[in-house]
């Protein structure tokens, strides 16, 4: 019975494509060809019929419907419609094929399987559909990343930076900033959904993971748009981040990027948090010239940390407690638990030991 319908494939297939061109208007809209469209229609109707007949279990017709459909642009949900429109121009030409006949109640109780079959076709389309957006968007991830890096180690000519920066969809007038954000050991986003965040601000940016960081470049149209822009990755921020000075050219990238890096080990590790560079000159010198910080812990705090001292870690913390306080011996107390007399002994001792005062 179903191979009998292979002569009406044709009038089927004329019907179902006027009735997806007049029903759907992404179907008219898109570039897809009729004659295209006509081809697939035709190939997957007769597919169905061979499959309810059982000479073939092939869903290749599917699959290129979906691969196809993906390429030109036509939603997914216009993608099942036509599905739904070629198994009720089948069911009504079956239908219409019976009536009269013992065929009738048969049909009846196929109905599911023919429709199991409708679904597993347009099933099949949708994985296709899916497989071809996301290798799509592979490939252009890959070629932004490609793109952004040849930005950010200076690579890119001169004349192309306008054409790159178009690509990334970002300004070609504006300030920027080279974030560096140190990778997560379970792999995960260093800062979530940042450029997200940024966009919902009206702020471009574009990142990509490079030499075991996840790097962003971020343009900044206005001046107000750099602390704005600092504020979202410091609240995005799941690792230790550095940020760059603001910079016009981006034949200054380079320089960026290394001020970025040098500012994520301004953050002890492990640790969470931003670090703009320049925000901390002291800190940046230890991190830029560690040979020098070396020395300057065995000069400095050589007796405090030596053998001789089995309390030089309470005394370090105490004397951290007592900066981040503002020189409060009472906030210090509070900070490391004990009584503000403690703090004074403490930095009397650190005094002591390293022969310089602690104010």
């Amino acid at each position: 019975f179903f191979l009998e319908l292979v002569d009406s494939v044709g009038a089927l297939t004329e019907g179902v494509v006027d009735q997806i061109l007049v029903g759907e208007n992404e179907y008219a809209e898109s570039p897809m060809p009729r004659e295209l469209l006509y081809s697939i229609v035709r190939e997957n109707i007769s597919s169905l019929l061979a499959t309810l007949a059982g000479t073939t279990d092939s869903l290749a017709a599917p699959r290129r419907a979906g691969r196809i459909k993906a390429e030109y642009g036509i939603p997914m949900a216009s993608l099942l419609h036509a599905y739904r429109l070629a198994g009720l121009q089948l069911w009504d030409e079956m239908m219409a094929r019976s009536v009269g006949t013992q065929r009738a109640e048969v049909l009846l109780h196929l109905s599911s399987d023919v429709w199991g079959i409708i679904d597993r076709f347009s099933g099949a389309a949708v994985e296709s559909y899916r497989a071809f957006i996301d290798e799509r968007d592979r490939r252009d991830e890959q070629a932004r990343s490609v793109v952004l890096l040849s930005l950010l180690d200076g690579s890119a000519a001169p004349g192309e930076i306008g054409r790159l920066l178009r690509a990334l969809e970002l300004p070609g007038h504006a300030s920027y900033l080279v974030v560096a954000a140190e990778r997560c050991r379970s792999g995960a986003d260093p800062v979530p959904e940042v450029q997200g965040r940024l966009r919902a601000l009206g702020i471009s940016s574009a990142w990509t993971a490079w030499k075991g960081e996840y790097v962003g470049l971020i343009a900044l149209s206005h001046r107000a748009d750099v602390d704005r822009a600092i504020s979202v990755v410091s609240a995005a921020a799941t690792s230790r981040v550095g940020i760059s000075r603001p910079f016009t050219q981006l034949s200054a990238s380079p320089i960026a990027v290394s001020q970025a890096r040098m500012s994520v080990d301004c953050i002890s590790s492990p640790g969470i948090g931003t670090h703009r560079y320049g925000s901390a000159p002291l800190d940046l010198l230890l991190v830029a010239q560690p040979g020098y910080g070396a020395e300057l812990r065995d000069v400095i705090f050589a007796k405090l940390l030596g053998s001789n001292s089995a309390d030089g870690a309470v005394l370090l913390d105490t004397l951290e407690a007592w900066f981040d306080s503002d020189g409060s011996t009472a906030d210090a107390g509070k900070r490391m638990h004990c009584h503000r007399n403690t703090v004074l002994y403490r930095l009397g001792r650190i005094a002591e030991l390293t022969g310089r005062s602690v104010s």
